[in-house]
């Protein structure tokens, strides 16, 4: 018997035959007190604990024989590094206790290799505390049963590989292979988009400025040539004195982009063609390496011929429109001064007929028989006929020459109305037609121009009672809406066919006109009436239905 360093007896042969001397665990075990453990002293070990533990103790490999209830640890040198700072503590104790901080995920694996279970994980992750901080580690083992004499499982053997280092390094090879075949996606997006981009790209670079990229439409631009390679006063000999090199060369220097817009340039599509010119957006920005110096020029812009030539040609027709609209307003001033002169000069004859006829009428050159002032009546209607339709030529005139002056002023809506209603009931009355002005606010006001108002309801009431048949009937009516008032003349008449409804605000347009209604007009009524209402900042409109009638509205702004 001999004393450890604890000072407790031991028997030195037996354990000197359990666990060698080499090592560190070989003598730590031997100079061990397990006497102190509720595993005994070695001497009354069973043999059982004895083979294993020697089986464990003399193994190159990591090994950790857990026995009893308690699964108290004997572990050997090549274990001890995975235990780290837990031994030595660990030698000896129970080895949930010495790995508490994973207890929960390995206690069921005790449990079930105690009931005669062999366990098998590879590369477990665990997260672990062997140097004062948990960390995740990876490890390789097996728990195996290690049945005693009487033949039950009495202990757990755990062989055991720590693979952190293996693992992390998968992982990053794994992950450097992701990158790569990214990389390698993103390279050939990439080259694709650099490739099929509708804009041009190309890449020189030195002094010489060397292709060393180009892409499709950079190909198309410069007629598929080969540039790769080659210098640009080579590859493109008819840009050196178009100053195309000059201006890579002080973006090289400088460092400076340059931009072009609707650069024209002169190109050769084929090997001898004459040159063709181009238009270019451009772009000669530096290409600058990782250390910040610049060993090139990138290319980029957009081949813009097609849109240039298509905006000089519509600059070249609207300055033709421009010309054919000063000439349709020079002829169209010199029409209406015409029709103004021929207005007045045919004005000044007929009020002459008309003031005759009067004078006839009067007997004041003598007696007129019955049937004589029968034909003057007849003399005096066509005069005073003519006359209007001369006024309204020479109002058109006016309209179109810009001639009209309105003077606007605030107008009371109902006596207007009425004024008109005075005009026009007798001629309605005549003709077997019912006239009536619907209810209206007698406090509504306009603001326009008085005459040119009664000028417009006049002659859209006139051509109610025209277009109707007796009886029929014509209905006035007023109604606030918003800032505007709306003025509307309403009828049962023929109405007016959908197709017709614009084209009667049209100057000489008539619905229905024909060689045998010289009474019609010539169509000008509507055309003024809309000019005059857009003078003021109205407006004039039809709703019609044919064999239901027409509604004309004039709106015009509230005072």
């Amino acid at each position: 018997m001999t004393m450890d360093t604890d000072n407790a007896p031991r028997s030195s042969s037996l354990a000197d035959s359990i666990f060698p001397a080499q090592g560190e665990m070989g003598p730590l075990c031997r100079a061990k007190n397990w006497g102190e453990t509720p595993l005994g002293p070695v001497e009354t070990w069973p043999e059982s604990l004895k083979a294993a533990a020697a089986l464990v103790a003399h193994q190159g490999i990591a090994m950790n024989l857990c026995w009893g209830p308690e699964l108290r640890q004997i572990y050997n040198d090549a274990y001890r590094t995975i235990m780290g700072d837990k031994h030595p503590a660990g030698l000896g104790a129970p080895v949930l206790v010495s790995w508490a901080e994973i207890r929960s995920e390995v206690e069921p694996l005790f449990a079930r290799v105690m009931q005669g279970e062999t366990v098998y994980f590879e590369d477990l992750m665990l997260r672990v505390d062997r140097h004062g901080v948990l960390e995740d580690a990876s490890f390789t083992f097996s728990y195996s049963p290690v049945r005693i004499e009487s033949g039950e499982v009495g202990a757990v053997l755990i062989n055991c590989f720590e693979t952190t280092a293996q693992v992390r390094a998968r992982s990053v090879q794994a992950e450097r292979d992701r990158l790569l075949a990214e990389l390698d996606v993103e390279r050939s997006r990439l080259s694709y988009v650099f490739n099929k981009a509708p804009f041009f790209l190309a890449v020189v670079r030195g002094p010489d400025h060397v292709f060393e990229m180009a892409n499709d439409s950079y190909y198309q631009l410069v007629g598929h040539r080969d540039v790769i390679g080659k210098p640009v006063s080579e590859a493109l000999p008819e840009v050196v004195a178009q100053g195309f090199i000059e201006l890579l060369d002080g973006v090289l220097e400088t460092g400076v982009p340059v931009v072009g817009r609707e650069q024209a340039i002169d190109l050769q599509q084929t090997q001898g063609a004459p040159l063709e010119r181009a238009f270019l957006d451009f772009m000669y920005i530096p290409f600058v390496e990782a250390n910040g110096s610049r060993t090139g020029v990138i290319a980029h812009g957009v081949d813009v011929t097609a849109q240039v030539k298509a905006r000089l040609e519509v600059e070249r027709l609207l300055g033709d429109a421009e010309e054919a609209r000063r000439e349709a307003e020079q002829a169209n001033r010199a029409k209406a001064e015409f029709l103004a002169a021929m207005s007045h000069e045919l004005r000044t004859p007929l009020n002459a007929i008309g003031g005759y006829v009067e004078l006839i009428n009067m007997e004041i050159h003598g007696p007129v028989t019955e049937a004589q002032r029968d034909a003057l009546n007849r003399v005096h209607a066509s005069q005073r006929h003519l006359l209007t339709l001369i006024n309204d030529i020479l109002t058109h005139a006016r309209l179109e020459a810009g001639r009209m002056e309105f003077d606007r002023s605030p107008v009371q809506v109902l006596p207007l109305l009425r004024d008109v209603e005075t005009l026009i009931a007798p001629i309605a009355s005549g003709k077997g037609i019912a006239y009536a002005i619907r209810e209206c606010d007698p406090g509504l006001v306009l603001m326009a121009d008085d005459e040119r108002v009664r000028q417009i309801i006049l002659n859209l009431v006139s051509n109610a009672v025209k277009f109707t048949d007796r009886g029929g009937t014509v209905t006035l009516a007023c109604e606030p809406v918003g800032d505007r008032i709306l003025l509307s003349v309403e009828d049962d008449g023929r109405g007016i066919p959908p197709e017709k409804l614009e084209a009667i605000f049209d100057p000489f347009m008539q619905v229905g006109r024909s060689l045998n209604r010289p009474e019609a007009g010539v169509g000008l009524g509507l055309a003024i009436s809309r000019d005059l209402a857009r003078g003021m900042w109205g407006e004039l409109s039809v709703e019609s239905e044919v064999g239901g009638g027409s509604t004309f509205t004039l709106s015009l702004p509230a005072a």
